[in-house]
Order: structure tokens, then C-alpha cells, then sequence
């Protein structure tokens, strides 16, 4: 079993290098880094002098930010043609293996010859997180089913059987944010691609190169949600249904984090995601 690691890089050299470090440490046999920087390679290079003469680490730099979902799956592209690898770890540059994960991991792949993906519970800011239910009507989560959720893994750490995950893995209408959930509705009408271990293999910083609370993250989670009703609905009025559900809670979250921090960012992010969500162009670069 070839198992490669995939991390997608923006900005933040630091983390990466961190990141690829646990993967190393746990016996990752190959590294992909995809730089979305779009920095001129200032960012990837600075990985490459990390890892100088190291021949597992393979930096790809795009010359243009692709948003995560496109770069996640052409890493995945690049594993399977290039490394050959019959399974890749997909993890975010702010996350970190916990000691044993990979072969935790492998054991649940081998044991489990239908799952195309496996998650994993995550320590989230310090706080144990298993899937979260995602409501198909109002865009609400919560942390147990509930009539009209369907639950989804964060993708912030999933393991990945390029023989059977659906290919490409995810949606790249989404940007950022958002196409984990997307993925979780399709595997949830196939459950039995999809497998979820309740332990915490992994640790997360959350949101660190988007920044919570910055225009970036304002505007694409907004937009997220909003591509996200579009998706979930199995007909047009549904799709409409959907939109129209949303708005209140969108709003309303919009006034409660302008006054929370003292900021129009939160109204900002509110309209531009919804510009982009709706405009011809989704992909805010």
C-alpha cells in the first residue's frame, strides 16, 4: 500500500513546513505540496529550502490560486500519475498527525476493503470533533443527526483510496469552504464508501492561513452556504426553497459578528458571498 501525503499551501510556509514534518515523522512515504500562493513561488520556495535534497517532498506551484477544492484534486491527480500511490492523506497545512495515526489508518483501510474515504475525529482548538450534521433546508449544523441533516467529515484530514473515492473527490464550484459538506452529501447515498473512526488522529489549528473573521473567510463561507443550497436540492424550486431559508440565519449572523467585533467585515462578506455566489463567476480570487 503506497500511501502519499497532500497538503495544499497559501502564504504560510511555516505551517506547511510543520505539517509535512508529522507526515514524515509517521512514515508518509511521499509529499505533494500544491502551492495555491500565487506568490511567484516565494512561499514554495521557501519549502523547498526546508526540505533541500529531500526526495520524498515534491512542491507543485500554480501560478494562479485555484481555491482548495481545484488544488486539492489535482494533488490528487499528480499522486496517483506521478507517485503512483494507491492512497493519499489529505490534511491542511494547519493540522498535525497525532503519534500512531498512519497506522491507525492503514489497519481501518485494509479492514474495510469498500471505504473510499476515511475520517477521523479531529482536535479542533483543543475540543474532540466527530462529523457534523448539515441541514439541508436552513444551511444549520449541529453536532448530532437530526431530522433533515446528513452528517459530514471536516475535510481537513481525510484518507483517501484513489481506486474508490469518487473522482475528482470534490465540487470545485466551491472555492473554500463548503465542499467537504458537498462531499458528505454524495457519500451519504452510498454510506458504505465512507468510513468514520471515533478517535482523535489529528490536530487543528482551524482557519489559520484564511483567517477567521477576515474578508476572505467572511465571504466565502457566506457563499459556501449559499452554492451549498443550489447543491443539496434535487429540483429547481427545492434550490430556490433552499436560498430563500437561508437568507435569515445569513443575515442575522452577518449583524451579530458586526457588532460582536465591532466591524462592517461580517456585512461585507455577506454581500460579496452572495455576489459570488450568484454572479456568473464563482471563484473569488
Amino acid at each position: 500500500m503506497m500511501v502519499a501525503g497532500l497538503l495544499l499551501n497559501y502564504l504560510d510556509e511555516r505551517r506547511s513546513i510543520a505539517c509535512i514534518r508529522t507526515l514524515l515523522d509517521e512514515g508518509i512515504e511521499r509529499v505533494l505540496v500544491w502551492d495555491n500562493s500565487a506568490d511567484e513561488g516565494r512561499s514554495a520556495g521557501q519549502i523547498c529550502v526546508a526540505f533541500e535534497n529531500d526526495p520524498r517532498i515534491v512542491v507543485e506551484v500554480h501560478g494562479a490560486n485555484i481555491g482548495f477544492a481545484a488544488g486539492a484534486n489535482r494533488g490528487l491527480e499528480i499522486c496517483r500519475e506521478r507517485f503512483q500511490a494507491s492512497h493519499v492523506l489529505l490534511i491542511n497545512n494547519d493540522a498535525s498527525l497525532r503519534p500512531g495515526a498512519l497506522s491507525v489508518l492503514r489497519a481501518a483501510s485494509l479492514g474495510n476493503a469498500q471505504a473510499g474515504v476515511i475520517s477521523m475525529d479531529i482536535a479542533h482548538a483543543g475540543h474532540a470533533q466527530g462529523p457534523l450534521h448539515y441541514h439541508r433546508w436552513s444551511g444549520l449544523q449541529y453536532r448530532r443527526a437530526l431530522p433533515g441533516t446528513f452528517p459530514y467529515a471536516s475535510g481537513c484530514c481525510l484518507w483517501v483510496d484513489l481506486t474508490l473515492a469518487p473522482s475528482p473527490l470534490f465540487d470545485e464550484v466551491f472555492f473554500m469552504y463548503g465542499e467537504d459538506c458537498e462531499l458528505g452529501w454524495r457519500l451519504s447515498q452510498q454510506p458504505v464508501s465512507w468510513l468514520h473512526l471515533p478517535q482523535v488522529l489529528v490536530d487543528h489549528e482551524g482557519s489559520a492561513s484564511s483567517g477567521l473573521g477576515s474578508p476572505f473567510y467572511e465571504t466565502h463561507l457566506v457563499a459556501a452556504h449559499l452554492l451549498l443550497a443550489r447543491k443539496l436540492a434535487r429540483h429547481p424550486f427545492s434550490a430556490i426553497g433552499f436560498t430563500l431559508l437561508r437568507m435569515p440565519f445569513l443575515i442575522a449572523r452577518a449583524t451579530i459578528r458586526s457588532l460582536r467585533y465591532r466591524s462592517f467585515v461580517p456585512w461585507q462578506g455577506f454581500w460579496r458571498g452572495a455576489v459570488l455566489a450568484f454572479g456568473p463567476r464563482r471563484g473569488l480570487r
